[in-house]
């Protein structure tokens, strides 16, 4: 068996010239709408028709999601609930669905065992999920102080209800002072239409 003689120090490049790294280039068109459109097939947002969501729609969305913490999508948007759309708003259905009752519930139980608090839950405000074998539901509820009944305060939770249907609140937090309600959007009114 022939020995093979080791290397010495870092090897070097001699006459070669380093090129820029890759980089992921996102291609775009114009619809006849006049809006632009990523040109994918996989689309990360898509409407619940299977449709695509144009570029500055998607980034309104994106926008609302990372300021909000997932609280606060104002977008009205019929979109998929799949994989092509993180995060699902429930409009309409925040005090109809039992479990979004049930989670609110249990969320407000867990901030007054933390803080000594007497809160009741009064309604949900606002509910929004994103799937993950099982959903997690970012809710936003109103509740009162047992010694001030007339004064309900903004909470927002984020609970678990997982494929088992074990569920469990992350945390329950009095909504933040400056806050919107909910958060203004960039989108003009008339592009919603």
């Amino acid at each position: 068996m022939a020995e093979v003689p080791r290397r010495e120090g870092k090897r070097k490049l001699e006459g070669e010239s380093v090129e820029k790294p890759f980089q992921y280039v996102i291609k775009t068109f114009i619809g006849e709408d006049g809006e632009e459109y990523y040109d994918s097939d996989d689309d990360e947002i898509r409407y619940a028709d299977g449709g695509r969501v144009s570029v500055r729609l998607q980034k309104e969305y994106n926008r609302q999601i990372r300021e909000s913490e997932g609280f606060d999508i104002t977008l009205d948007l019929e979109l998929g609930t799949s994989f092509s759309a993180y995060f699902s708003t429930h409009r309409g259905k925040e005090n109809k669905i039992p479990i979004f009752l049930d989670l609110a519930q249990k969320a407000i139980e867990h901030f007054n065992s933390e803080h000594n608090t007497n809160y009741k839950f009064v309604k949900n405000v606002t509910v929004n999920t994103s799937t993950a074998a099982g959903i997690w539901c970012y809710i936003t509820f109103l509740a009162t102080d047992a010694t001030d009944p007339n004064a309900p305060k903004t909470f927002q939770a984020l609970a678990w209800w997982g494929v088992d249907e074990k569920t469990q609140v992350s945390f329950c937090r009095l909504k933040k002072q400056g806050d919107k309600k909910p958060l203004d959007s960039d989108v003009d009114d008339k592009a919603m239409q």
